[in-house]
């Protein structure tokens, strides 16, 4: 067994874009003898993540694309989807026969003109109940895959396994201090996938049940209004976010809802959520302490002044000024303050910066958080 191979399964654990190109996934596509890999999670609902090898990569968008999934012969029966429940690769031909792939429109319309016919694939199921699959394929006229390249896929399983459970892990820790973060400058805040609620920081736990309610289909909201709100968001712009409001009752004033996309789950094959919901209060004025907001967003100490005088209401020539600094300077740390805080203009940096809870879209995307980075996407 290559120790190398292994080595960099573990790696890809740690660093997911260690899985794609010409990484891992490639690597294995070699053992197999094959040219294309692909490496894809599938709930009740389809596939909620996905990554390939640089070969694969655009058959599996087109796969993605078009619901392919939808007619994958080895899901037709409980029968063909039990034998994927054995703890090794499985050959296609252990599964169909080769007159069944030769009638199948799934291997006529997309797996024969794709050039990925012939495969050998397992599945591992993953902490959030979705199971992995992961499979090596290679085209029609390179002829079926022998009993030797299954044992060879078989003996490196274990640690495919195991990589995908420490991933898993390290995503929950990753998208649980985002929470964690937000409860530190006052902002009640929940990590959800699909609508459903993962887990919340302390801030939104006091929100359940008066204001929203923690359901098995989906979070709702007592207000229906609000709730109608947020459905419609969930059903028509699910991967842009979006801003809604709640209006004030006697006991509680308004309230407004910002949902935030986590960028690159819909590629992360172990994405532990999907979205942040964020709920603020339409009438504090709370001031949040600058310097964690620095930690955040990963300022400078240069860029982390000019949002602080910014805030004061501070024009650019003003700060230049101060700083005895040219205002081109200015101007661009207040760009790359934009840049690593997700606004665009200096109103919505003011609000976000001074805590106000207006019924602005609060445009703060999880990509800007140092402890993601560009490990969301995979």
């Amino acid at each position: 067994m290559d120790a190398n191979l292994i080595d960099r399964i573990y790696e890809a654990a740690v660093v997911p874009s260690l899985w794609t190109g010409r990484g891992v996934l490639d690597l294995l596509a070699k053992v197999g003898d094959c040219t294309d890999a692909a490496f894809f999670a599938v709930d009740k609902n389809g596939i909620s993540g996905w990554t390939a090898n640089e070969p694969c990569f655009q058959k599996m968008e087109i796969y993605v694309r078009e619901n392919w999934v939808a007619s994958n012969p080895y899901l037709e029966t409980p029968e063909r989807r039990a034998r994927f429940d054995e703890p090794r690769f499985l050959l296609d031909t252990e599964v169909l026969s080769v007159e069944q792939m030769r009638q199948s429109r799934y291997y006529q319309e997309f797996m024969r003109p794709q050039g990925v016919y012939w495969h050998a694939g397992t599945s591992i199921t993953s902490p959030a109940g979705d199971i992995i699959k992961l499979s090596v394929h290679r085209k029609y006229d390179d002829g079926p895959l022998s009993p030797d390249v299954a044992n060879r896929l078989t003996a490196l399983r274990p640690h495919l396994a195991r990589s995908s459970l420490l991933t898993a892990r390290l995503r929950f820790e990753q998208v649980r201090g985002a929470v964690e973060a937000f409860n530190m400058i006052g902002l009640p805040t929940a990590a959800l996938s699909r609508g459903r609620l993962i887990f919340s920081n302390q801030g939104f736990e006091k929100l359940v049940p008066d204001v929203v309610q923690d359901r098995r289909l989906r979070l709702t909201f007592t207000q229906t209004t609000a709730d109608v709100s947020w459905h419609n968001l969930l059903e028509t712009s699910f991967g842009h976010g979006g801003t809604f409001p709640i209006a004030a009752t006697a006991e509680r004033c308004a309230m407004i809802v910002h949902v935030l996309p986590i960028v690159g789950a819909s590629r992360d094959i172990f994405a532990i959520a999907d979205m942040l919901l964020i709920i603020t209060s339409a009438e504090e004025d709370t001031a949040i302490d600058p310097k964690i907001l620095e930690g955040l967003f990963d300022l400078t100490v240069a860029e982390a002044s000019v949002a602080r005088e910014i805030t004061r209401g501070k024009t650019l020539r003003d700060i230049a000024k101060i700083r005895g600094v040219a205002i081109d300077t200015v101007r661009g740390q207040l760009r790359l303050v934009f840049d690593k805080t997700g606004v665009h203009r200096q109103v919505d940096l003011v609000r976000l910066l001074s805590g106000m809870r207006t019924g602005s879209t609060l445009l703060v995307r999880l990509e800007n958080l140092p402890m993601f980075g560009s490990q969301s996407e995979s």
